[in-house]
C-alpha cells in the first residue's frame, strides 16, 4: 500500500521528524545516515537549523526522503488545493 504525504512548508521540521519516527530513526541517525549515504560531514546542528529556519535545499531535502524511503513527486494541484488520496499533515 502507498501512503502519501503533502508537505507544508510552514511544519517541515515537524513533519520531518513525525516520518524519521515512524521509520524508528532519530534526527542524529538520520543525519548520519544522508552523510555516509551522499559523502556528507554535515553536523546534526546544522540540519536542525536549516529545518528550524527553512533553508534547506531541494537536493537536501531528496536525500532525506530517499534515507526514509520515500519519493519526492510534484503534482499538479487540483481545484481543491489537495492531493488526492494524500494525507495533509496538521489539519484542523
Amino acid at each position: 500500500m502507498n501512503i502519501e504525504y503533502q508537505l507544508e512548508i510552514k511544519n517541515l521540521k515537524e513533519q520531518i521528524k513525525f516520518l524519521a519516527a515512524i521509520q524508528g530513526i532519530t534526527m542524529l541517525k538520520l543525519k548520519e545516515e544522508v552523510n555516509h549515504k551522499y559523502g556528507k560531514s554535515d553536523s546534526i546542528r546544522n540540519l536542525g537549523n536549516k529545518l528550524r529556519n527553512n533553508t534547506f535545499r531541494v537536493s537536501e531535502l531528496a536525500e532525506i526522503a530517499d534515507i526514509l524511503g520515500y519519493d519526492i513527486i510534484l503534482r499538479k494541484k487540483s481545484a481543491q488545493n489537495n492531493l488526492n488520496g494524500a494525507n495533509s499533515f496538521f489539519q484542523a
